[in-house]
């Protein structure tokens, strides 16, 4: 999960650039800025989402064929970035990656929760305050009057124009300005334009790239706005002068919407807008900034989601889709819980061990696959009838042999495996088999053969490392891993240490790892 919201910040900041772009490609033409931003918003939710998760079925229009073939967004991409951007605290995330998972899940909901109730408190006090603010007539226009607030446009239903008291002390060519301004901000009903883009943020709002963009599209909601009033007919030294005036009395805040008031610094950017005149190149500048914001669009489309194979190291072939259909079940890599499921997902497999994240395998033949998230490749062992009987994993320089198992089976096992990790006690004879592991002995009979040959493969390296920490002082078991596996902390003169280590049901140990 980490890796895909680096993602999404990537697609966010590349499309922040192609709207920057655009903007000034309008401003050339003098033409509204405001959708750019609108739109630039959504794209930055939804296109990373349809880049990474649709399956397009194109019908077979030239060349009839039985089963047309679907086109897997995320693998017609062709822009991929370094490994080490999405990789980016990865090696500690994967090892407990449903607990990671689930502690982003939490925080991702508890912001946008949180900022569900700051919006929704800010308009039941900006209603609160509206109830208090004088109804009156700014000529014939009805408005609410405010002793510090305005002008602006309040309200999402039934939106109004709220203006300062001192207003109403000013000339009529200034009041006739703001009118002006605040009522192109109703018929281009600007606040509901707000109101979407800040319901989208809730959605993300870890997000930087689409707060940025929101600022933007505030800012180009005012330059639209101004454009409209002088395309009404308004004199642009009044209109300007006015925005001088507006600027020097600032409102309190009052939330997001849509207000006159600004920062000195962009009533200053706005005058020099409306007084910029298009050169004689505005046309071919406008244009060739379009074709450069469309290209800067076309590759944020191009830039391929985590965990998608690159084509250029790696050697992927098309498989049947009756063929990845044929892998398709649960094989038995490790007694008791190391259940691994292969799935169909487009045109490559899925496979996921229990309790541990899902990684996509990619077919280099009929039978070989491999994994670009790990270092890691199957090969799949058929019968004469060209059905899966075995799945053999290749992986950190060991052959395992896991047999297909049924799906109930499969079934027993997750259930074991769900209520062991509730359960979060250790196996029985947990304490032996704990200082077994610690003290690396391969020859111990409650140590599994393959076990025992990792351990000899290891040996040098543990007792280095082993050396490096010193004696220990103490340990405590601390629970079960979302693999069932029983964890222990291992303190040391020198530092400490995680001893994760699973026994079968006839007390073998069967995997360990020492963990920093």
């Amino acid at each position: 999960m980490f890796a895909m919201m680096i993602y999404v910040l990537v697609i966010g900041v590349l499309l922040s650039i192609a709207a920057l772009i655009a903007e000034h490609a309008a401003r050339q033409r003098v033409s509204s800025q405001r959708w750019i931003w609108l739109m630039t918003i959504v794209a930055s939710i939804a296109l990373p989402l349809i880049i990474s998760s649709v399956t397009v079925q194109v019908p077979a229009l030239i060349k009839p064929v039985d089963v047309p073939k679907p086109i897997v967004l995320r693998e017609a991409t062709s822009v991929h970035m370094p490994a080490a951007m999405y990789d980016l605290g990865m090696l500690e995330l994967r090892a407990q990656p449903h607990r990671f998972d689930s502690l982003f899940h939490a925080i991702w909901l508890g912001a946008s929760l949180l900022m569900l109730v700051a919006l929704t408190l800010s308009g039941c006090l900006l209603y609160a305050r509206k109830r208090r603010w004088a109804k009156g007539k700014l000529g014939h226009t009805p408005v609410l009057i405010a002793s510090d607030v305005g002008p602006a446009v309040v309200g999402l239903l039934r939106p109004c124009i709220v203006v300062p008291a001192w207003l109403l002390q000013e000339s009529a060519t200034h009041q006739q300005s703001v009118l002006a301004h605040e009522q192109s901000h109703l018929d281009a009903r600007d606040p509901q334009m707000l109101t979407v883009a800040l319901c989208l943020l809730i959605v993300m709002p870890w997000n930087l790239p689409l707060w940025w963009q929101l600022h933007r599209l505030r800012r180009a909601i005012e330059v639209d706005c101004d454009a409209r009033v002088l395309r009404s007919g308004q004199e642009m030294t009044q209109y300007c002068e006015t925005l001088i005036q507006v600027g020097q009395n600032q409102s309190s805040y009052i939330g997001a919407v849509a207000a006159m008031a600004e920062s000195g610094s962009f009533l200053e950017q706005r005058i020099k807008i409306m007084l910029l005149k298009p050169g004689k190149w505005a046309r071919l500048t406008a244009l060739a900034m379009i074709v450069a914001s469309v290209g800067m669009a076309a590759f944020a489309a191009q830039v391929t989601p985590p965990g998608v194979p690159n084509e250029s190291s790696v050697n992927q072939v098309n498989v049947s889709p009756a063929v990845l259909a044929s892998y398709t079940g649960s094989y038995l890599l490790s007694a008791p819980y190391g259940a691994m499921s292969v799935k169909v997902d487009g045109s490559h497999l899925v496979t996921q061990i229990l309790g541990q994240e899902p990684v996509p395998i990619y077919a280099s033949s009929d039978t070989e696959f491999f994994a670009t998230m790990v270092k890691a490749s199957i090969s799949f062992v058929q019968s004469p009838q060209g059905q899966a009987t075995a799945l053999v994993l290749h992986q950190g320089g060991r052959d395992t042999t896991a047999p297909r198992i049924d799906a109930v089976k499969a079934q027993e096992i997750a259930v074991a495996l769900d209520a062991r990790v509730k359960a979060q006690q250790p196996f029985p004879g947990s304490e032996q088999a704990f200082q077994i592991v610690l003290n690396h002995d391969p020859n111990s009979p409650r140590i599994g053969p393959a076990l025992a040959q990792v351990m000899r493969q290891q040996m040098a390296r543990y007792q280095e490392h082993q050396k490096q920490l010193g004696p220990t002082t103490s340990h405590e078991f601390t629970g079960v891993t979302p693999q069932g596996w029983d964890k222990y902390l291992v303190r040391h003169e020198n530092g400490s240490e995680e001893v994760w280590f699973v026994m079968d049901s006839n007390g073998i140990i069967v995997g360990s790892v020492h963990r920093e």
